[in-house]
């Protein structure tokens, strides 16, 4: 792809660089079981896919906190999951340790090599960027596993729109100051990603970070962008 120098990268969040520490199902039993309700790992995994096909965009409505609207949206969901009433003091229970874990370092891994690879692309005057539909967690886990490496992260409740609307594509080459044809978009999901981002008029790479090969994948990137001979 032909393409002037780039000035800007952005990248999707998880599935992309930020990988479950186990198998979301496994860790909704795991925190059922703590607290005695019933739950198998197939049930789990099941329900959440069904969960989140069925669950409306997290977009916190004009004049609502945003931090208690998107806990509310997970709570709807986790009850969804499980079957639970809302105040059930159990799923309550479990579902507060749900969030907690989830907004923790020890729930997610990030392969050691994609840090020092964003450091390089910074070295050349890249500007980095998250594009999320993540919620308001993301900000401290990047500040825990990534410290400073984004100039930009993009979050449905930061912006008002999320994956696949190009109006978050829009929202964060404005915010990084770059148009929107200097910019590419690296995510795992062919239709919220690559798709989207071209509608956007980024360029885009469906980007998943292999964690058993991140040496290859970091000369893969950093090719397609000119940087390496």
């Amino acid at each position: 792809m032909g393409m002037d120098r780039p000035m800007a990268v952005s990248f999707d969040a998880v599935g992309t660089f930020l990988h479950f520490a186990e198998p979301v199902a496994v860790t909704y039993t795991r925190f059922a079981a703590e607290v005695g309700l019933e739950a198998t790992e197939l049930t789990m995994r099941r329900r959440l896919d069904l969960a989140f096909q069925a669950a409306p965009p997290m977009l916190t409505p004009p004049g609502e906190d945003r931090d208690a609207f998107e806990r509310r949206w997970w709570l709807n969901l986790a009850a969804r999951v499980y079957g639970c009433a809302l105040d059930d003091k159990r799923f309550t229970d479990c579902f507060d340790a749900l969030f907690d874990w989830f907004a923790s370092p020890k729930a997610w891994r990030v392969h050691e090599d994609f840090g020092p690879m964003l450091l390089q692309l910074r070295e050349i005057d890249v500007k980095l960027a998250i594009i999320s539909n993540f919620d308001a967690r993301l900000y401290g886990l990047l500040d825990d596993m990534l410290p400073g490496l984004f100039d930009v992260v993009a979050l449905p409740g930061e912006c008002g729109a999320q994956k696949p609307q190009k109006d978050i594509f829009i929202w964060t080459a404005s915010r990084l100051d770059v148009q929107p044809e200097r910019m590419m978009h690296l995510g795992d999901n062919e239709a919220e990603d690559v798709e989207a981002a071209l509608k956007a008029g980024l360029h885009a790479l469906r980007w998943q970070f292999p964690l058993q090969d991140a040496a290859r994948a970091k000369k893969r990137l950093l090719s397609y962008w000119g940087l390496l001979a």
